[in-house]
């Protein structure tokens, strides 16, 4: 139960983020905000599923234990986390002095692996 209440916390604090960047910067936008929650919803849906998953395989007898929960829910948390500090660094420039270089080598990567 843990492990939904982490991601699940993860989600809000991205909520609560994304609110006051928009507040900060332009205010809320009913379109920007539709899509946020529908992205969500299908986080939410993705870590319930992968739970479902693990929790049927000891019915269905696969013969593998597939940790599928943990992984997806650390995934969402880490993309969480990004999208957190992207959005507390756009709001506190001093903040932003302090995360921007690793927000940057994020990017990049990602960049680099699309190659």
């Amino acid at each position: 139960m843990g492990i939904y209440i982490t991601v699940g916390v993860f989600i809000v604090f991205d909520i609560v983020t994304g609110i006051i960047k928009a507040l900060y910067n332009e205010g809320l936008n009913s379109t920007y905000l539709r899509k946020g929650l529908f992205h969500k919803l299908s986080e939410i849906i993705a870590v319930g599923g992968s739970g479902l998953l693990e929790y049927g395989i000891n019915y269905i007898n696969l013969g593998v234990d597939i940790p599928v929960l943990g992984v997806v829910s650390a995934y969402i948390c880490g993309m969480e986390l990004v999208s957190i500090i992207e959005n507390i660094c756009e709001v506190n420039p001093g903040l932003a002095k302090l995360f921007k270089p690793y927000l940057e080598k994020l990017k990049n990567s990602d960049k680099e692996d699309d190659k």
